[in-house]
């Protein structure tokens, strides 16, 4: 004798127009524009020797540091509460390792990335004192020449 199986449909397609292709209906808040704040051009301070920011990531936020010629630096940042911006003292080997790298990585003759920067990425800028003028440079994650990469770790390590 045979077991007779039962139909156990869980639902049925209805009769009428179907779509034929995919077509996502965007609500009023999706597929809008990244709108990241404006930040204002890197500029080098009176005394000061280098400045670095970095600014960007998924929750844009922008942190830099201001280094003097002695060692005294100040950070700040969007996503840092004032109270922590703060001054700090770098020695002389921290110092000296900074300047190698900046020799280094041949700031004066680097080219800025130019473009867009890629969504959801970091941007780097770096404006140092020169002989004549001051050298700035921009560059965006993924574009980054091998040489400045040394100068930008050890900057980074100064952001937190």
């Amino acid at each position: 004798m045979k077991d007779k199986q039962t139909d156990s449909t869980l639902g049925a397609i209805p009769s009428g127009k179907r779509e034929t292709h995919l077509e996502s209906k965007p609500t009023a808040a999706s597929h809008k524009k990244s709108t990241r704040p404006k930040t204002e051009p890197l500029q080098l301070p009176r005394g000061a020797w280098l400045v670095f920011r970095r600014s960007g990531g998924l929750k844009f936020s922008s942190r830099q540091v201001v280094i003097y010629p002695d060692g005294r630096a100040t950070r700040s940042g969007t996503d840092l509460p004032k109270q922590a911006s703060a001054s700090i003292k770098l020695n002389d080997a921290q110092m000296a390792e900074l300047r190698r790298l900046v020799e280094q990585s041949g700031l004066a003759n680097l080219k800025s990335s130019g473009g867009q920067q890629p969504p959801d990425s970091y941007a780097y800028e770096i404006i140092a004192s020169g002989k004549d003028k001051p050298i700035f440079v921009e560059v965006f994650d993924g574009m980054i020449p091998a040489s400045l990469m040394p100068l930008i770790q050890s900057l980074t390590k100064l952001l937190s």
